[in-house]
């Protein structure tokens, strides 16, 4: 379930009025709010990362994955390119935030079969290629960025036409960003959910509260009032006490 757009906008403007403290024009909550939700978004595999880590205790971090991993189900995409060339150069999605797998579907006696293909470096590329035993082949092919070119990546060894299919790249895409949109009414900007370009926040429900801190965090400083900003930081170290114990 996503969360609204509209209902933490007004939450973070109940609060930064509070007391006359200063109002957040919806612009400056788009891009506060498109901010937030990637610093959120991010932060997930963050504590993935730091829980495997750590030494495996089912009781004390599997949970911290599986959460996590439950949050990013929605992220999960897919996409299949066939070979035209035999340049190994294959462009990503534009909106690829990590890749997790890469499959190489290969023609083996008149039978298509798909290989994993293992993400690497350029440096371990170079390492691999060294010897024989490691160089890259069909059957264990390697996947490369190109630091020269945005968003495409290498493929070794390059396809061959009469025995290469397909590659199959399974990756977590970045979030949209969220647009609270609106109408003006006597000088006022009004809520219209049913505007095309209307987005809500995708990351999941349980998120909303860390949303209107971590805005309310980035509107401390541009309406400069750093008590809204420290208490959003309060909340914010609450949130995550609780959410650890």
């Amino acid at each position: 379930m996503a969360v609204s757009v509209d209902t933490v906008y007004q939450k973070v403007l109940a609060i930064s009025n509070k007391e006359q403290r200063g109002y957040i024009t919806p612009q400056e909550f788009n891009l506060l709010a498109d901010r937030a939700q990637y610093e959120i978004y991010q932060n997930y595999f963050n504590e993935i990362r730091n829980a495997e880590k750590k030494l495996k205790n089912k009781e004390l971090y599997s949970d911290i994955v599986e959460e996590n991993e439950h949050k990013l189900k929605d992220f999960l995409s897919s996409f299949s390119t066939g070979f035209v060339n035999s340049t190994g150069l294959i462009q990503i999605a534009n909106n690829t935030y990590k890749l997790i797998s890469v499959s190489r579907g290969s023609v083996v006696q008149n039978v298509t079969t798909f290989f994993p293909v293992e993400i690497i470096n350029t440096r371990q590329r170079n390492l691999n290629n060294s010897h024989p035993f490691t160089r890259p082949n069909i059957k264990r092919s390697v996947f490369t960025p190109r630091a020269d070119l945005l968003d495409r990546y290498e493929l070794f060894p390059h396809p061959v036409t009469n025995n290469d299919t397909t590659l199959v790249i399974d990756y977590y895409r970045n979030p949209h960003p969220p647009n609270w949109t609106y109408v003006v009414v006597n000088e006022q900007a009004l809520y219209n959910e049913s505007a095309p370009d209307h987005r809500d926040f995708e990351l999941h429900y349980s998120e909303r509260e860390n949303l209107v801190n971590k805005i309310l965090q980035l509107a401390g400083v541009i309406i400069k009032q750093p008590d809204i900003q420290q208490a959003a930081i309060n909340s914010y170290q609450m949130y995550n006490q609780e959410k650890n114990n």
